[in-house]
This record gives structure tokens, sequence and C-alpha cells, in this order.
């Protein structure tokens, strides 16, 4: 059964993957104040290795713990694979002091590629759906305004996640400049985005035929037929209405199925 001991700081050493990136010093600052109140009250997690004996859990812990003076930390050492030692530490950073969404796909990532695992072995490995590891792991790759934007806060990862919808990155990287400056709520930014799918779902096709002929309408004499009823009508007081293409099949769709419904005259 492992067991709890003091180890000598200098005698850790840290991973090599380190989700958190860069520590924030406050934060260090903060725990090593802490620390010399009352000491380490957690132990750190460690494990041999053939470089030495690498902190699994409580890098935050070491470091507050050197600038707080100490030469020795508690420590328990668990026999831990590479990979069980990745799953161990994205625990401890997911529910106890969270990874920000940047620092989580980035772990999620690096698990896939160094353990050959899945999205689903890896949402199954963290306690998280499949859903949850896929968009975190689709907003590191971007790699673009995006993913900057909620790195620094200016945006929160459910308004990255609206954004994410968005394939074209030209429509899509003024956004978070948007959302920031005019604080759009996850609802209205619910709402551009559905706007711009729903414009964007139907592309016009291509035109390559001449201009359509211009009409001269002060001359009463020219017809053309409606393109509902097919009766011939002065083109002076014809009606234009503008549809999208797919609310102009729909409407011709139902004219249609109406007109088949009208038994056919009698002939006398």
């Amino acid at each position: 059964m492992p067991k709890l001991e003091y180890i000598n700081l200098t005698d850790l050493i840290l991973p090599a993957f380190q989700a958190r990136g860069t520590l924030s010093t406050d934060h260090i600052k903060e725990i090593s104040e802490s620390i010399k109140a009352i000491g380490i009250i957690e132990p750190l997690i460690v494990r041999k290795t053939s470089a030495g004996l690498e902190i699994v859990a409580g890098c935050v812990r070491y470091h507050a713990a050197r600038l707080a003076g100490l030469k020795s930390a508690p420590c328990i050492t668990l026999s831990l694979d590479d990979k069980d030692a990745e799953i161990l530490k994205l625990h401890e950073n997911i529910k106890r002091i969270p990874l920000d969404h940047i620092g989580q796909g980035q772990t999620f990532i690096m698990m896939m590629e160094t353990f050959c695992m899945t999205e689903l072995q890896v949402a199954d490995s963290v306690g998280r759906t499949i859903g949850y590891v896929s968009q975190h792991i689709s907003l590191v790759r971007i790699s673009n305004e995006l993913t900057s934007a909620v790195k620094d806060g200016s945006i929160s990862f459910s308004q990255a996640r609206e954004l994410m919808r968005i394939d074209d990155f030209s429509e899509r990287n003024p956004l978070p400049h948007h959302c920031k400056n005019e604080g759009a709520t996850i609802q209205v930014l619910q709402r551009w985005v559905q706007d711009y799918l729903s414009s964007s779902s139907t592309p016009s096709p291509k035109d390559n035929s001449p201009p359509a002929l211009k009409y001269d309408y002060k001359d009463s004499q020219i017809n053309r037929p409606c393109e509902a009823c097919g009766k011939m009508v002065e083109i002076s007081i014809i009606r234009h209405v503008f549809y999208c293409p797919a609310c102009d099949i729909a409407l011709k769709s139902a004219i249609s199925d109406e007109r088949s419904q009208i038994p056919p005259k009698t002939q006398i």
C-alpha cells in the first residue's frame, strides 16, 4: 500500500507535458503564503521514471513550496505508467483547480496522439461526454483568433462553441471582437449564427446567362404570364415579389398542389 513520505524538492522533477503551461505567479504566491502559515495539507503524487521521481499531481504545490522556502514536501509514490499518469493529472486539473478550456483541449489531443486513444476512450477515462472532448479538441485545432479569444478570456467557451458552427474563418474570426465589444449574450450569438447558417445553406447558383431583358413599363401592351395561374398580364400592372430560392420552390410547389385539386372543366 502506498505510504506517505517526505521527499526533498530537489529530488523531484516536473513532467515533460504540463497542461497548464505558464503558471500564474499570483496564484503560486497565494498558495505559498498558505503553505508558510499551515504547511502543505495535501501530499504530492509522484511516480518513479527512468529520469527520476516525476510529479504526477501537485506541480502548483511544488512551485509554491519552493517559493515558501521548504526543503521537502509530503509525497505519495504510485506505480503508474505514462497513460495512467496523464489520466490522473487530467482528473486533478479538471476537478480540483479547473484547467482552462484550451489546456483541456491540448491535453485531450496529447492523450490521443501519445497513447493512440480515440475521443471516446479519452472521454471515458476522464468522466466527460464525447461531445465535450470533441468540442475542446476542435477549439484547439482551429488555432486562430477564436482560440486566442478563449485563452485570454475575451469570450467564453460557450460562445466559442457557437462560433465553431461557422466553417468559413473569414466570416467567423471578426465575431469574437463583436462579442467582446457589444457584450453579446449566448442567446444573441445563437441568433447570429443561425441567421448566417440559414442564409448560406442554399448557395446561389452561378448564372452565366446574359442579363434579362429590361422591359419598358410605359408600354402597357407588353404581357407576360403570371407564374401562379399562367394568365397573361400587362407588364405595367405586374407585381414583383422577391423570394429566396427555398421559398420560391415551396410556393411554386404549393400552387402546383392546389391546381391539381381543381377538377378539370367539363368539355362541351
